[in-house]
């Protein structure tokens, strides 16, 4: 393996990470830069320096969970900043076992309008961020889904053909064709809490305070983005998904069928 790897990942749980760290060991990486674009610090930093991938890869796997049938517009904001200069790239992005709308075709487009070439793209399933409220593809990606993305890995190393957007699926729902993001919002369980300050840690976007766990002001909470990453992260259970019986019930209803199948990687090359 001569060329130079690296992963990009927004990945507040951990789920698209595993795919994408998959994908690299599929492709026999042993020195990978990894770049983790979770944190604000972390893609303020790229977008500051817009040849932090072009001077040091080759091969850039992008890595995202699907948010409403999108990709999060923090990983949107990372993607208009790079320039490939003509590198190649892995497009990946994870979704709840429902449907991946348009974000992989989105993750190829932006990767294409900045000079990178395709060699490969999948759509992953991941255990659903809501999974606590309606239990939807729990504890995946599983095995099968792992070997599935190193697999993958593995066929893309030696491409001589580009993917183009003709050759990425999209799905347009309600959710999809939407601007807006429907995010179920965190609940802060004071007597719970014993101001840690993981969850703040863990939030992408910034909204919590470490010292007291809450959201740092009323904007804040609209700006949550419901990637369930401070509620993974309380062990004391002190944070919790915002739900009443109505919502339940219309998520029980919008996530009914895929909390009962499985839906398997989509996995494309040219």
């Amino acid at each position: 393996m001569t060329k130079k790897t690296g992963t990009m990942y927004f990945s507040p749980t951990n789920t698209t990470q595993r795919i994408c760290n998959a994908v690299a060991c599929g492709m026999g990486v042993n020195d990978m830069q990894i770049m983790d674009i979770t944190p604000h610090k972390t893609r303020t930093a790229i977008i500051a320096n817009i040849h932090t991938i072009s001077e040091k890869i080759d091969h850039l796997i992008v890595g995202s969970p699907v948010y409403s049938g999108k990709l999060p517009l923090q990983v949107m904001e990372v993607l208009k900043s790079l320039h490939g200069n003509g590198k190649e790239a892995t497009a990946i992005v994870v979704y709840g076992n429902r449907d991946y709308g348009i974000a992989l075709y989105n993750m190829v487009e932006l990767l294409s309008e900045r000079g990178f070439k395709i060699a490969a793209a999948g759509a992953y399933i991941g255990q659903h961020s809501y999974s606590n409220i309606v239990p939807v593809a729990m504890g995946r990606p599983d095995v099968s889904d792992l070997e599935k993305a190193r697999h993958l890995g593995i066929k893309s190393v030696h491409v001589s053909k580009w993917l183009s957007l003709k050759d990425i699926p999209f799905h347009i729902d309600e959710a999809s064709k939407s601007e807006k993001y429907i995010a179920l919002k965190t609940v802060h369980i004071e007597k719970q809490c014993i101001r840690c300050g993981k969850c703040a840690e863990k939030c992408p976007v910034g909204l919590l305070s470490s010292d007291t766990g809450q959201y740092l002001n009323p904007t804040s909470k609209e700006q949550c983005i419901g990637c369930m990453a401070c509620v993974y992260a309380c062990m004391q259970k002190a944070k919790v998904a915002e739900i009443n019986p109505t919502i339940k019930l219309a998520m029980e209803k919008k996530l009914g069928q895929a909390s009962r199948e499985r839906k398997e990687p989509l996995i494309l090359l040219a």
